[in-house]
């Protein structure tokens, strides 16, 4: 280390020296480079070597050259530059958002339980037969007697699989909404079918329905509490920003006459 900040001091008399007729001053901060130094050796879990350090410096050094003279070109003035830094900016001014309390956060749970009302599912069993050719009515009748699992694949060849905890929507996408809508409507422990794929005939049958439900807060503090931050995020955000607003004149120029 002593060796390093020797070594540093020589670097940073010799170019002042050199650079002590260029108008150009560049103050570099040491604590800027050993933050950057810092977080090298915290990503690679090891401390870095004299020269990886010297190389560390240099790149800060030159970067902070190359921020300058893009300032001066006025390289700034670009709509992405201008998003990078309006999006810098807002994360600053919301930086410093608090953990809710309980009474705050219960009262954001019953203000907005609709959002975490959970939608009406099934517990179903998936019969898959094999075969996509018409079933035998032998099959048939035992289908409709609402036979078990092991009976009917006695009678053909084919799987069946539970289908835990599905919605409306889920069935749609697994199936489509025309099967969807048959299953929602019919009667526990009856199989209804066929929905013809390419792995068969799929025949369901309902063994549990679960109704649309709201969890207790208890059940789902941790998703209540980071909605609340979000939300409160986006409040105290837009006040900060109002407040900027208030601290300026704002003047349009060129508007065209109606």
């Amino acid at each position: 280390m002593v060796h390093f900040f020797v070594i540093a001091l020589i670097i940073f008399a010799a170019y002042a020296i050199a650079q002590s007729g260029n108008e150009n001053h560049l103050e570099i901060d040491q604590r800027e480079i050993d933050a950057r130094i810092f977080m090298q050796e915290l990503s690679r879990g090891e401390e870095l070597s004299l020269e990886q350090r010297e190389l560390v410096t240099a790149l800060y050094i030159e970067e902070q050259i190359l921020v300058r003279e893009a300032l001066s070109m006025e390289l700034d003035n670009d709509e992405r530059i201008h998003d990078v830094l309006a999006q810098k900016m807002r994360h600053v001014l919301s930086g410093s958002i608090i953990q809710p309390t309980d009474d705050e956060l219960q009262e954001y749970y019953e203000e907005n339980s609709s959002r975490f009302e959970t939608p009406a599912s099934l517990t179903l069993d998936e019969l898959v037969f094999d075969s996509r050719d018409a079933l035998a009515d032998s099959i048939v009748d035992s289908l409709r007697q609402n036979a078990d699992t092991d009976t009917l694949l006695s009678m053909s060849q084919g799987t069946v699989a539970p289908l835990p905890n599905v919605n409306s929507l889920d069935l749609a996408n697994i199936f489509d909404q025309e099967f969807a809508d048959r299953i929602l409507a019919a009667d526990l422990d009856q199989w209804e079918g066929p929905y013809v794929s390419n792995r068969g005939q799929h025949w369901l049958r309902i063994v549990e329905r679960r109704p649309t439900n709201i969890p207790a807060l208890e059940e789902i503090a941790d998703l209540v509490r980071l909605e609340w931050i979000t939300a409160e995020e986006e409040t105290r955000l837009q006040q900060e920003v109002d407040k900027l607003w208030d601290e300026y004149t704002i003047v349009i120029s060129n508007v065209e006459p109606d």
